[in-house]
């Protein structure tokens, strides 16, 4: 007994001396143990890392000691390093027990628990999980003393979140509930995996339409990395998809600017074959190789497509082939270099549905008798040569049905043939498909009959009869608690020859009532290439409670339009200006309308307007708005209305009168949204929705302004006067007139956009006797011209002249800028200025530090980036200086100054100012081997046709209406 109890004490010794190790050997080690992960992670990251504490022990995942970093966080690589690329509750680290006690620690486990990996891609083929540095091919940090060698034996994924995106493609993966073990073998450098992983739901979408929703996966994968390239190979895969086997191999490696994917899938479910290759490779193009082959009874099938709310049944067949190039860019042909699609693959796809059934669970009918036949090829690589072929479509429901058939040759002049027939009991689509909380009515029939092109450049139009009918209708909304009813429209499209001019479409009549008030439309519209048109327009619209009937965006506040119109014309004699042939007349009136936009931070209010039409004129009578603190009233009219609607390249022309007691600019401003993280905009270069203000070429409108006080950026205008134009692209500013900081100005100015990054500006403008400490502080427009006004104050005026181009986000460009004039000094005192402090202290004269200047005209010059000074002679006490020479927007400076001494400057100090504004260097002599201000070039002049353009415009004053006087 005795033995056996000190075998006892013994193996309790034993025990109690191994707790004490697994106690005390992590809090020894923690530190040196938290040193070596810290200098791996700097050393080999490019990504920012950061967690709350360190927690050193064996019991997390025992016997194994184990580093856990709490609060994990890493940051994605450039250009997403703002941008969380993994973040877990905690990130583990198995630790080799016999490393600690060497120089390098040996990691060769990692676990994840509840982690949310992010991986993306942006446009440009940039991805956030670049975040390896592999300067050497060795594990081993070797730029820390102490660091950790890396040798991962096993992965595990705990509860995690994981996240695939790839814009280009465009596709998202989504794993939930992800639960992930992997063992792992390196050998140089070869990173072989075998895992089993288990998904609570799988969410995949394509194109933002969902393939696969909420679906629980199980997989058993063969996987090799190459740990420096990334590079990954899908050796051998088995997955259950919601119990459907499917078996893939693959490639996925990253290239220059991009990565390649090769994916091999099949799947046998019963007698049910899916096969189906993928090939992409993804630089500044992608190139896509693909194949999908399929025969499938959707009714084995539902379950697995995430058919949980609905039953699905049919014989379905899939025959797809692509292969290609798919690129999108600038189009060449368009001035505003809008993004179109360059290429596509070559694809054909064939498929087929038969005997097919769909029905929502949760409601009473079900959609039967489904088929179609649908061919759609791309013979090339052009997007326009797409062929469609969809035959046999059938659908019904109850006694309701839809039965036709589509062919469409090209998307070049649009070569079609269809036919098809529907009909329906409205009230009865709900039985079939959710309408949440709309109540419908009626009776809606429908005949489409179409055979030849639709190519309105070659007067093209297929031959037509198309009917609309609802018959009555009535629609019902949760958001209201009255209906709109009494709903009928007969709409009709014929075209008997294929030709444009034969084209008719008619709307007789279009009529409800709403909230008691009756509204109806009757329109013919003839012959597109010269529209005959006769509409007529009668009742009240009851903008608030539409509103609320639809819950729509944009208006939120009482108010209603009120139309009595008669518009009957042809756009021929309306371009011929045969006005006495056209008969359009009538009111539309417009009361306590609200408008609100993303684009403006508060809600602009129409308490009152009138459009009245006369013919060819379409009269603004007494618009009244009020917008936060301002109030605005509108009168005019515009002209040629008829033409600009209905033909291109038509002048749109008009006159206005514009009146306000009080404008405050600053409420016009949007507060839009700042570029995100992950946009990347290099240093000098403007953000890719900066531009210039574009004025459309086709306007041509007379504005006249008289505004009592505005106000922007605490700058306060009073009294302003301006004739406004707008014509062929510019703006021009004609004797405008206002009051600011005290003084009257005059000003001329013209402003045109030559491109949507680039535009042109001219203005002269008179101020007369204003305070220039004043100006200084409170017109940001004066600082910049004259900042040597910085250190003065005192009376002076100003006549300048400046033009040149704007460039984009509508900043100056500085090499363009041309112009000149006087700054006349009446008065003022100078002090602090750098200049004259470091002539004072060089030729020891005192009084020169802070002159006063009276009667002093400073004329300057600017072209190719620098100011000329012109030689200028002005008292400073008893000396008598003459100063001038050149300086550049960058601060240099080159000046010429003369000092005469008292009593008659008979004698006189010469001297060079060079260096800069701020950092004046002082040489004495009048110097003949001084460099110059560094000047640039521009040689980007304006079109001359837009010169003469211009200058035509500044020569001409737009007609008033005689009407209008």
């Amino acid at each position: 007994m005795k033995k056996i109890r000190k075998i006892f004490i013994g193996f309790g010794i034993l025990i109690g001396l191994i707790l004490v190790l697994l106690l005390t050997l992590p809090v020894i080690f923690k530190g040196k143990i938290a040193e070596s992960v810290k200098a791996t992670a700097n050393s080999r990251l490019k990504a920012e890392l950061n967690f709350t504490d360190i927690d050193v022990s064996f019991f997390s995942h025992f016997p194994r000691l184990t580093i856990a970093l709490n609060d994990f966080v890493m940051k994605g690589s450039a250009p997403f390093n703002q941008d969380t690329l993994i973040s877990a509750r905690r990130v583990s680290l198995g630790i080799d027990v016999g490393s600690i006690f060497g120089e390098t620690i040996k990691i060769n486990r990692v676990y994840l628990d509840h982690a949310r990996v992010e991986l993306k891609y942006n446009e440009k083929g940039a991805s956030n999980f670049d975040v390896y540095s592999s300067a050497d091919t060795s594990f081993k940090d070797t730029s820390a003393q102490h660091g950790a060698q890396i040798k991962i034996e096993q992965i595990y994924f705990i509860n995690c979140r994981f996240i695939y995106s790839d814009p280009s493609i465009p596709m998202t993966l989504e794993l939930n509930g992800f639960n992930y073990k992997g063992k792992s073998q390196i050998d140089h450098d070869i990173l072989s995996l075998s895992s089993k992983i288990q998904v609570d739901a799988m969410n995949l979408s394509l194109n933002h339409i969902p393939l696969i929703a909420s679906k629980p996966l199980e997989a058993q994968l063969a996987t090799t990395v190459n740990i420096n390239t990334l590079d990954i190979k899908f050796e051998k895969n088995d997955l259950k998809l919601m119990g459907m086997p499917l078996n893939f191999t693959g490639r996925f490696t990253f290239q220059k600017e991009g990565y390649s994917l090769t994916l091999r899938l099949l799947s046998i479910y019963e007698k049910e074959v899916f096969s189906a290759a993928l090939k992409l490779i993804s630089t500044d193009k992608l190139y896509v190789n693909a194949r999908v082959n399929t025969v499938m009874d959707l009714g084995k099938w539902s379950p697995i497509l995430g058919a949980e709310l609905f039953a699905i049944r049919g014989n379905f067949q899939m025959n797809f082939y692509a292969d290609g190039v798919y690129e999108s860019g600038p189009d060449p042909r368009s001035k505003m270099h809008d993004t179109i699609v360059l290429s596509i693959p070559k694809f054909k796809l064939t498929s087929s549905c038969s005997n097919g059934y769909f029905k929502y669970k949760d409601l009473p009918e079900p959609l039967t008798g489904i088929s179609f036949d649908l061919n759609v090829s791309a013979q090339d690589n052009n997007y326009k040569n797409i062929t469609l072929q969809l035959d046999k479509l059938k659908a019904e429901f109850k006694k309701n049905h839809l039965e036709g058939f589509f062919h469409l040759d090209g998307l070049q002049d649009f070569p079609m043939d269809a036919k098809l027939t529907a009909g329906c009991k409205l009230e009865e689509l709900k039985e079939v498909i959710p309408l949440d909380s709309l109540e419908l009515k009626g009776l809606l029939t429908a005949e489409m009959n179409l055979k030849g092109q639709y190519a309105p450049e070659k007067k093209l139009f297929p031959v037509s009869e198309v009917l609309i009918t609802v018959k009555d209708g009535s629609l019902q909304t949760n958001y209201y608690p009255r209906p709109l009813e009494k709903i009928n429209v007969l709409a009709r499209v014929s075209n008997t020859s294929g030709q444009w001019k034969d084209t008719k479409v008619s709307v007789a009549p279009l009529s409800f009532l709403f909230e008691g008030h009756p509204f109806e439309l009757h329109a013919e519209v003839d012959n597109p290439g010269d529209i005959a048109y006769n509409i007529r327009s009668k009742g009240t619209l009851d903008i608030a409670k539409i509103y609320k009937l639809f819950a729509l965006e944009g208006m939120d506040i009482n108010g209603y339009i009120e139309t009595d119109l008669s518009l009957r014309g042809s756009q021929s004699d309306a371009m011929a200006g045969r006005y006495d042939k056209l008969q359009n007349k009538g009111r539309l009136v417009l009361k306590n309308i609200g408008f609100t936009s993303v684009y403006l931070p508060k809600k602009l209010l129409l308490r009152e307007g009138v459009f009245r039409f006369d013919n060819d004129k379409v009269w603004f009578e007494k618009f009244l708005a009020r917008y936060g603190a301002s109030d605005i009233r509108l009168d005019g009219y515009l002209n040629n209305v008829v033409n600009y609607v209905l033909a291109d390249k038509q002048t749109l022309k008009g006159n206005f009168k514009f009146n306000a007691d009080y404008l405050l600019l600053d409420e016009f401003i949007s507060k839009t949204q700042a570029p995100s993280a992950s946009s990347e905009i290099k240093p000098g270069t403007s953000s890719a929705n900066e531009g210039v203000i574009m004025v459309p070429d086709n306007l041509e409108i007379g504005l006249k302004a008289n505004l009592k006080k505005i106000k922007f950026e605490g700058l306060e205008i009073n009294n302003f006067e301006a004739a406004t134009e707008i014509r062929g692209g510019m703006v021009l500013l004609k004797g405008m007139k206002f009051e600011l900081v005290g003084t009257k100005v005059a000003m001329d100015a013209s402003y045109g956009s030559i491109t949507p990054s680039s535009a042109f500006f001219d203005f002269h403008v008179t101020a007369l006797d204003f305070d220039v400490k004043r100006a200084y502080n409170e017109v940001e427009l004066f600082r910049k011209i004259a900042a040597s006004a910085a250190n003065a104050e005192g009376i002076v005026s100003l006549d300048y002249s400046l033009k040149g181009k704007l460039g984009a986000g509508m900043k100056p460009v500085y090499p363009s800028l041309e112009g000149g004039g006087t700054l006349s000094l009446k008065k003022v005192k100078v002090s602090g200025l750098k200049l004259f402090t470091a002539v004072s202290k060089s030729t020891e004269k005192e009084k020169l530090k802070n002159p006063d200047l009276s009667k002093v005209d400073l004329k300057t010059t600017i072209r190719n980036n620098v100011v000329t000074l012109e030689q200028v002679k002005m008292r400073i006490s008893s000396f008598r200086v003459k100063l001038s020479g050149t300086s550049n927007f960058n601060g240099q400076i080159n000046l010429k100054m003369r000092i005469g001494l008292p009593p008659l400057g008979i004698i006189g100090i010469n001297l060079r100012a060079l260096g800069t504004m701020d950092n004046p260097k002082l040489k004495y002599g009048k110097g003949t081997s001084d460099s110059d201000v560094e000047e640039t070039q521009y040689t980007d002049e304006m079109p001359a046709e837009l010169k003469a353009k211009l200058k035509k415009a500044k020569e001409e004053d737009l007609k008033e209406d005689p009407e209008e006087k």
